[in-house]
C-alpha cells in the first residue's frame, strides 16, 4: 500500500471518530429545538399539534425525558390517561428528580381514580419545591375527595399565600369549611375572595346564603343586593332576597322582589306563596287569598296553601269558611298537626267546643309539646264544663312556655286545687 493511500485511511477512520459523537449531538439538538416549539404549543393549549411535536423530539433523541413528559402533559390535556401516565413515568425514569413529572402523574392518578397515588405523587412535589402553589392546591382537591376536608383547607390556605389570584383555591376552601359546617370560616374565605375579585357576583350570592345560615339577616341582605346590582336579572337572588326582607319583617320590600320574581316567571309558586304571606301581613287580605288560591292550581297537595287559606278565613271571622281548606290539608296530609289545631280553634269559634276538642287531641298526639293546643283544649273543655282536665291543660301550657295559661289557672283552677286537696 502506498503512503498516499494509508495517509487517506488514516484521514477517513479520523473523521468517522469524530462524526460519529457529532451526529448524536445534532440529534439531541433537534430534539431540544422540536421540545421548544412543542412547549410554545403546550402553552397555547394546543394540545394535539404539541403532542405530536414532542412525539417527534422522542424519536430524534429517545433520551429526553423533556419530550416523554410532554408526551405526558399533553396527553393529559387529551383524556389519554393511560397513555400519559406511560409516558410520565418514562421521564422519571430518566431524570427522577422533575417536580412537574410528579404533579402531572399525580393529576393523572386522580383522573384514574387511584387517589392514594395521586396523594403520594403531589406530596412529592411539594417535597422538589415547597413553594408549588398549583401542587397544594391540586393536593388539596385530592384530600377533600377522601374527606380529609381539614386537611384539603390546610393545602388551599398555602395555595393561596403563593398565590393570591387563584380564585379556585378560595372557592375550594370554602367548599371545604362548608362540608365541616365552618361557615365563619366560609365566609372569610370569601371576604379574602372579593378583595381580589371585586364584582364576583356569585361571591356575593354564597356568601350571602352563609350569612343566612349563621343569621345575619342583614349580612345575606347587602350581599344579595350587591349581587343584584352587578346583575339585577337573576331571579333567584330576586327571591331570595325577598325572603330575607321578609325575616326582617319589610314586607313591603319582601312583596316588591316576589313580585318581580312572578313577573320572570308567573307560574313560580313558591313566590307567590311567600307574595301571599307578605299581603296577610299587611292586612291585605283579599290579595293574600287571590294568590293562594293561585297555589293550589299550580300545586294542588300544597298543604301550607291551604292551611294559610284557613288562616285568612279566620282573620276575616269567617270561621265556618275556613274548616274546608283545613279538611284539604288533612286530607293531604292526616299527620299535619297545625291543620287539625286550626280547625279546632275554628269549631271552638263557632262555639263546636265538643267537636273541636278531637281537633286538639289529634294535634297534641302529633306534636308532644303544643302549648297552644294544651290552651286551646283547656278552653273548650271550661266551655264544656270540666274544670280538672281543663286545669291539667292549662298547667302543662304553662309548663311549655304558653304565657296566658296563668290567668284562667287563677280564675278557674284554685277552687279546683283546694278541693283536691
Amino acid at each position: 500500500m502506498s503512503r498516499k493511500s494509508l495517509s487517506f485511511i488514516v484521514v477517513l477512520l479520523v473523521l468517522l471518530v469524530l462524526g460519529v459523537p457529532g451526529f448524536l449531538i445534532s440529534r439531541k439538538y433537534i430534539a431540544e429545538n422540536l421540545n421548544k416549539k412543542g412547549e410554545a404549543l403546550f402553552i397555547e393549549k394546543k394540545y394535539d399539534e404539541a403532542y405530536r411535536l414532542y412525539e417527534k423530539a422522542y424519536a430524534w433523541y429517545g433520551k429526553s425525558s423533556r419530550a416523554l413528559l410532554g408526551m405526558g402533559q399533553s396527553g393529559y390535556y387529551l383524556a389519554h390517561y393511560e397513555e400519559a401516565l406511560a409516558h410520565i413515568n418514562g421521564s422519571i425514569a430518566l431524570d427522577s428528580l422533575q417536580k412537574t413529572a410528579y404533579f402531572y402523574r399525580g393529576l393523572v392518578d386522580f383522573k384514574l381514580s387511584r387517589k392514594e397515588a395521586a396523594l403520594s405523587d403531589l406530596t412529592r412535589a411539594i417535597g422538589l419545591d415547597t413553594l408549588y402553589a398549583q401542587a397544594y392546591y391540586q393536593r388539596g382537591l385530592v384530600k377533600a375527595s377522601l374527606s380529609d376536608f381539614k386537611g384539603s383547607v390546610e393545602d388551599y390556605r398555602k395555595s393561596i399565600e403563593l398565590d393570591k389570584e387563584n380564585i379556585e383555591a378560595y372557592l375550594q376552601s370554602i367548599q371545604a369549611k362548608s362540608a365541616m359546617d365552618d361557615y365563619r370560616g366560609a365566609i372569610a374565605d370569601y371576604d379574602k375572595l372579593l378583595t381580589v375579585d371585586l364584582n364576583n357576583e356569585e361571591a356575593y350570592v354564597n356568601r350571602g346564603y352563609l350569612l343566612l345560615n349563621i343569621n345575619d339577616l342583614n349580612g345575606a341582605l347587602a350581599d344579595f343586593s350587591k349581587a343584584l346590582s352587578l346583575n339585577p336579572n337573576n331571579i333567584d337572588v330576586v327571591f331570595n332576597r325577598g325572603s330575607v326582607y321578609a325575616k326582617k319583617g319589610d314586607f313591603q320590600s319582601a312583596m316588591k322582589d316576589f313580585t318581580k320574581s312572578l313577573e320572570n316567571n308567573h307560574k313560580t309558586a313558591k313566590a307567590r306563596y311567600n307574595r301571599a304571606l307578605c299581603y296577610m301581613n299587611l292586612r291585605k287580605l283579599d290579595d293574600a287569598f287571590r294568590d293562594l288560591k293561585a297555589v293550589t292550581v299550580l300545586e294542588p297537595d300544597n298543604t301550607d296553601a291551604y292551611l294559610t287559606l284557613g288562616v285568612i278565613s279566620s282573620m276575616k271571622q269567617d270561621f265556618a269558611g275556613s274548616i274546608p281548606y283545613y279538611d284539604k290539608a288533612i286530607a293531604i296530609n292526616p299527620d299535619f298537626a297545625e291543620a287539625y289545631f286550626n280547625r279546632g280553634v275554628s269549631k271552638g269559634n263557632q262555639k263546636l267546643h265538643s267537636e273541636a276538642v278531637p281537633d286538639y287531641d289529634k294535634a297534641i298526639a302529633l306534636k308532644k309539646n303544643y302549648a297552644e293546643a294544651y290552651f286551646s283544649r283547656a278552653v273548650s273543655e271550661l266551655n264544656l264544663q270540666k274544670p280538672e282536665p281543663a286545669c291539667e291543660d292549662l298547667h302543662k301550657a304553662r309548663d311549655l312556655g304558653f304565657k296566658g295559661a296563668d290567668d284562667l289557672i287563677a280564675i278557674h283552677c284554685r277552687k279546683t286545687e283546694e278541693t283536691v286537696k
